[in-house]
């Protein structure tokens, strides 16, 4: 059976320590995840993100630097992620119907057990990485959103 890719984009707006995430309301309730979604038809990745980001936490960003590219592949489907960084932003993190979303310390993020293989990106190992706008990384997933195995990959996915 061949695997469902999904293209699609992720948003890290970072202030001082902290990160704008979201939590899952439906799906997979409780899952704390990096703001974004699936790009559109005739939609750039860039737009996409803006989108996406605004339609999830009520708030407008701009300047976006990207960062680098993800793959999760899970036992059915396989997820293709451009990574971005937000520099400026307005508004405030706002609720909806299927996630909230909150500002959040990333010490107190990196310790959530419900949290989706992208937030790892965070922890000290990928710092660097991450300061280089660097990334490039594939995870192997369960069914139950559990790391399986971790691929460096090279400069793009």
């Amino acid at each position: 059976m061949e695997k469902k890719i999904r293209n699609a984009v992720r948003v890290f707006l970072i202030k001082k320590d902290k990160i704008v995430c979201i939590k899952y309301k439906r799906g997979p309730i409780g899952f704390i995840d990096i703001p974004g979604g699936k790009i559109e038809e005739k939609e750039t990745k860039e737009e996409a993100a803006i989108r996406e980001f605004l339609e999830e936490t009520g708030m407008k960003i701009s300047n976006l630097q990207e960062i680098g590219t993800m793959i999760t592949e899970y036992p059915d489907r396989i997820y293709h992620f451009v990574l971005f960084q937000a520099h400026t932003y307005t508004g405030d993190p706002q609720n909806f119907e299927e996630n909230n979303s909150f500002w959040i310390p990333i010490s107190e993020l990196l310790k959530e057990e419900k949290r989706f293989a992208i937030t790892h990106l965070l922890d000290e190992n990928y710092k660097k990485k991450f300061l280089e706008a660097n990334i490039h990384v594939k995870y192997i997933m369960d069914e139950n959103d559990k790391i399986i195995e971790i691929e460096k990959l090279g400069k793009r996915c």
